[in-house]
């Protein structure tokens, strides 16, 4: 309950800046819907709040015997086992791998995104899955911290036409989501429609990593197992 408390207090700062705690309209073709210049120092003062609670939730989950005893060495996915499987984001950094869009591409505003997975010597079961995730949560505060001092007073420029679409063409997108690589691929006809549009949420591939780390395991394994990789069961349909 304290944790979900916590979530709240996130869904409500993403109210705060859009109206809707799921963020639903904030995102517009080239950029957003709304301004926050007047709301930088209320976003980073409920951002530092929220991390307080989650870095003392997060100490209390550590010192717990009970929960580190089901934690490590439960439900482990090698470096070699993620790699074969094709694993992204979060569940594959868990087991060593080192791919995040953010650092590989270099693109803005991450271009002084460091990658610092080699670092933590994870290996691959529940406790690292917990531990990425939490690791996640500190350099996601470092990175908003960071981008509100970058933001000026420009007014947003909500006039921008979609362009065309090109003819006879392929593309693809790639976004590093909360669960992982996110893939847009499309293929366009000669009148510039498209023929083929294909959605790739990182669910599709770990789904095989939740498989794995279930093997030669106990029953009661599954549910700590399932909620370590929360993995989306639409998003692997798409």
């Amino acid at each position: 309950s304290y944790c979900g408390r916590i979530r709240g207090d996130v869904l409500n700062t993403t109210a705060l800046i859009c109206g809707n705690r799921f963020g639903r309209g904030l995102i517009a073709y080239g950029g957003v819907n709304y301004e926050i210049d007047d709301l930088k120092n209320e976003i980073m003062d409920r951002i530092n709040s929220i991390y307080e609670d989650a870095k003392n939730a997060v100490s209390l989950l550590w010192k717990k015997r009970s929960v580190m005893d089901r934690f490590e060495n439960t439900g482990i996915v090698t470096k070699k086992e993620a790699l074969t499987l094709g694993l992204v984001g979060p569940a594959a950094r868990a087991c060593g791998v080192k791919y995040d869009l953010r650092s590989f591409f270099k693109l803005k505003p991450y271009e002084n995104y460091e990658d610092d997975i080699e670092k933590l010597r994870l290996k691959g079961d529940v406790f690292s899955r917990a531990y990425i995730r939490w690791n996640e949560v500190k350099k996601s505060r470092n990175l908003i911290k960071n981008w509100l001092k970058l933001i000026g007073n420009e007014k947003l420029n909500l006039d921008n036409d979609i362009p065309q679409l090109r003819p006879n063409s392929f593309a693809i997108a790639l976004t590093e989501g909360w669960r992982g690589e996110i893939s847009h691929s499309c293929i366009t006809d000669e009148k510039s429609k498209f023929l083929i549009y294909k959605i790739k949420d990182p669910s599709f591939n770990n789904w095989h990593g939740l498989s794995m780390a279930l093997r030669n395991g106990q029953i009661s394994d599954f549910p700590l197992c399932n909620k370590s990789f929360n993995l989306s069961y639409c998003g692997n349909d798409l």
